[in-house]
């Protein structure tokens, strides 16, 4: 992997500062998800289960995302030599591809945790 001159340091400390703050958010979110997975039971463990897939899915959309403007794509770069389309395209398309799944994982997880409680208060 190249680390262009042609970026600005502002920009490395801005990536760098905040990708290891969603990785630690990310860490510390599974950690609660253990914590919870092992404390649920039935249809909650289902709803668990379903939207730490959505978040893992999610983080891979927004991990990948970073290779559009930083390395491998560089379209952050001022110097067009350092500039790589196709594999800003490819990221992008990664980030796509990982964030739907993410999302309809959520879904699924949210409609999941709404249908259980209004079964609770039909009780």
């Amino acid at each position: 992997m190249n680390f262009p001159v042609t970026h600005p340091v502002w920009m490395w400390l801005y990536f760098g500062a905040f990708g290891s703050t969603g990785a630690i958010l990310f860490t510390i979110i599974i950690w609660h998800w253990v914590r919870i997975h092992v404390l649920s039971k039935g249809h909650q463990r289902s709803v668990a289960r379903w939207s730490m897939a959505g978040y893992m899915f999610l983080f891979f959309a927004l991990w990948f995302a970073c290779g559009i403007g930083g390395p491998p794509g560089n379209m952050l770069s001022s110097d067009p030599v350092a500039q790589n389309l196709p594999a800003a395209i490819s990221a992008g398309a990664l980030s796509m591809f990982f964030s739907v799944p993410g999302w309809a994982c959520v879904l699924v997880s949210q409609r999941k945790m709404l249908r259980d409680i209004q079964s609770d208060k039909t009780k």
